[in-house]
């Protein structure tokens, strides 16, 4: 018997119901006599239309509307860190998992596949046979893209569906005293969630035997102002925040020629002041960055080598490889 701490975001609009419902039904259709699931779900609406009852959830986590997907699942780990569980499924309201999930991740326990930390789904894309991502791919520039085919060699993990072990859990807050970096709120927080975990010698393996599937930025649209803005900034912010001073000079030029190209596509795309609002943000932040640099870098494992989270090429962008 293994349970499963199963934290759910939503933004609790009546738009999401119908998509936390199904997320919801895949969890209690996944789970059977062996394994044992607690529905929590988190939310930071205070008109959410959320029925605890007829949703059947165990637990409904309500933050401030400042709080952001950070925030109300950080305020959801904080209700369940200490109770019984063996992992902690993260999982957006607009996902839904495979009814073999558990099933599959049962038998991945019976090879003695124990000591791994997180365990990263496939994930396709909604009524597709696309994939959304199979790990996540990060790069010297500090650009990270999820893997959309099997084969492409990943480090890092998407956090729209994603198990972690609840002891490994304990171990990223007693180090860094968070789960989630608070400074990010919104987009990102996978990918610097998973290079602290690396720092501490977290083990990632990839599981083809447990699918979910993904809507993708349902909430607030796949490519919206307000998601390209945190995505961007967020991205600026985790190299900050992580990266080590001897990998930041070593890569300088691939990380500036970044920046200067996502400052000439928000220019192109989204608004000439776009790119000079994330450096006005991240020069308001900087005594908090500052804060979050010196806490995370310290906590790193002295045998972690940061350099092995980059991938190996380039980059790429649209499966061209460079």
């Amino acid at each position: 018997m293994i349970t499963i701490a199963c934290i759910i975001s939503s933004a609790g609009t009546k738009r999401n119901i119908p998509v936390l419902r199904k997320c919801i039904a895949s969890i209690k259709t996944a789970a059977f006599h062996q394994v044992k699931v607690n529905i929590v779900v988190t939310t930071n609406n205070s008109s959410h239309v959320i029925n605890k009852s007829k949703l059947h959830i165990d637990i409904l986590v309500k933050s401030p509307s400042e709080a952001g997907f950070v925030g109300i699942n950080n305020n959801a780990v904080k209700k369940t860190i200490y109770a019984n569980s063996d992992y902690h499924l993260i999982i957006n309201d607009d996902a839904w998992i495979n009814k073999n999930f558990f099933k599959n991740l049962l038998d991945l326990q019976s090879k003695n596949i124990t000591c791994s930390d997180i365990i990263v789904p496939l994930i396709y894309e909604a009524n597709s046979k696309e994939l959304d991502s199979f790990g996540v791919e990060y790069f010297k520039t500090g650009y990270s893209k999820n893997a959309i085919r099997r084969n492409i060699p990943t480090t890092l993990a998407s956090m729209s569906c994603l198990l972690i072990r609840t002891s490994f859990l304990k171990k990223m807050i007693n180090k860094y005293g968070y789960f989630l970096n608070p400074s990010l709120l919104w987009y990102l927080d996978d990918v610097e969630f998973s290079i602290r975990a690396r720092g501490i010698g977290g083990i990632f393996i990839k599981s083809d035997k447990l699918v979910a599937y993904h809507m993708r930025t349902y909430t607030w649209g796949r490519k919206s102002f307000f998601v390209m803005y945190q995505s961007f900034r967020n991205s600026l912010w985790t190299i900050y925040i992580t990266w080590p001073m001897a990998d930041i000079v070593k890569n300088i030029f691939r990380l500036l020629i970044w920046q200067c190209a996502v400052a000439f596509y928000c220019f192109l795309k989204y608004s000439p002041f776009m790119y000079g609002k994330i450096l006005l943000d991240t020069l308001k932040h900087l005594r908090t960055l500052v804060w979050y640099r010196k806490n995370t870098i310290k906590r790193y494992s002295k045998t972690f080598v940061f350099s092995t989270i980059f991938s190996s090429i380039e980059i790429r962008y649209n499966n061209i490889v460079f």
